[in-house]
């Protein structure tokens, strides 16, 4: 493995570290409150505006790794709030 492949692999953990964390934490305050869907919504509405605002406010061809980070969060994120309503139901 060379320095960047082990530099990546570190980040990528601490990454899904992170995911991990927060996910347990959502699903602890899910089996605390009562209106789950609208605070589930609500925090995908802020998911997503947050990372709308956080982009370029022109198109600029030059910020394609920070879109794509950008829109690789925005799937992880749904992806995860769409996991914890599935085991909801």
């Amino acid at each position: 493995m060379n320095a960047l492949e082990k530099n990546v692999a570190v980040a990528r953990g601490e990454a899904l570290a992170a995911n991990l964390l927060a996910s347990a934490a959502l699903q602890a305050l899910f089996q605390v409150i009562r209106e789950k869907e609208q605070t589930l919504s609500g925090i995908a509405a802020f998911i997503d505006g947050t990372l709308n605002i956080s982009g370029p406010g022109k198109g600029d061809p030059n910020d394609e790794p920070n879109t794509l980070m950008r829109e690789v969060a925005r799937h992880s994120a749904m992806q995860t709030l769409d996991e914890m309503r599935r085991g909801m139901k």
